[in-house]
């Protein structure tokens, strides 16, 4: 059943669901987890509902999900490394577009 905001949310176009399947993927890696895990599928709910209420910068994105993700137990070091904004550890993925 719809609730009474359904109707006024955001429709995912291709770009949307490229950016959150990037931000999940790089959550599935820090946690050693499959995508289809019932744990990372929640995981993607929250992102997706998130994401179409209006969060749409990648970096909350992948804070909350990484919490998402500690919370649930799938990766310890996420509650700490989800509030890093300025350093990144070597290899990180880059969630910004590049220019090229």
């Amino acid at each position: 059943m719809l609730d009474s905001q359904s109707i006024h949310l955001k429709a995912l176009d291709s770009t949307d669901l490229q950016r959150l399947q990037t931000v999940l993927n790089v959550i599935g890696r820090e946690a050693d987890m499959p995508l289809r895990s019932p744990d990372m599928q929640e995981v993607a709910a929250l992102l997706i509902r998130l994401y179409r209420h209006g969060l749409t910068d990648e970096d909350k994105l992948l804070s909350v999900g990484r919490l998402a993700s500690a919370k649930k137990g799938l990766c310890p070091t996420a509650a700490i490394t989800a509030g890093r904004r300025s350093k990144r550890p070597a290899g990180h993925l880059s969630l910004t577009r590049s220019s090229s």
